[in-house]
Order: structure tokens, then sequence, then C-alpha cells
């Protein structure tokens, strides 16, 4: 890729998504009445959206151009059931 600093047309938002992760329990045994005190990790990406569909959040966090075409990277997919909110930021 050579990079000419042209832009050509970008028409992707910039979001925060905050998402929730499976989380295992740092302890390798635990008593029934402390299971409930564990819980789900949560987290946080910035980035653009590449592409959103009812089963799938596509999101990159870095781009730049060449002459014919954008370049992405950074791409991380999210499954849409664990996205619990996107902020849009500009």
């Amino acid at each position: 890729m050579s990079n000419t600093g042209k832009r050509t047309t970008f028409n992707h938002k910039l979001v925060k998504i905050t998402w929730w992760d499976i989380k295992s329990s740092e302890k390798s045994w635990i008593a029934e009445d402390e299971i409930m005190k564990e819980d789900i990790a949560i987290c946080y990406d910035v980035g653009w959206i590449w592409k959103e569909t009812k089963d799938k959040l596509w999101l990159f966090t870095s781009y730049s151009f060449d002459e014919l075409e954008m370049d992405v990277g950074g791409v991380t997919t999210f499954p849409m059931g664990v996205i619990k909110k996107i902020e849009v930021i500009e």
C-alpha cells in the first residue's frame, strides 16, 4: 500500500461500544453461597462501524487511503447479542 495522502469517501460512524463478555471465576473452588457474586466482564471498544447486520457488527480501529481504496486495521466482529450500547462519538 502506498499512501498518497489523498482522501476518498469515508462513510463510517465513530462509536464507543459497550459489550458483555464471559468471565470465569479466578478461584479454583467456590462455595455455593458465593456463586452469585461472580459476574460478567463489561468491555468497551472505540472504532468505526464497517457494517452492521441483525446478527453481527464489524468494527475497525485504524484506516489508510491509497490511490484505489481504503485499507483498515484492527477489525473486530461482534455478535449483536453481546452489544449492550452503541454511542456515536462523531
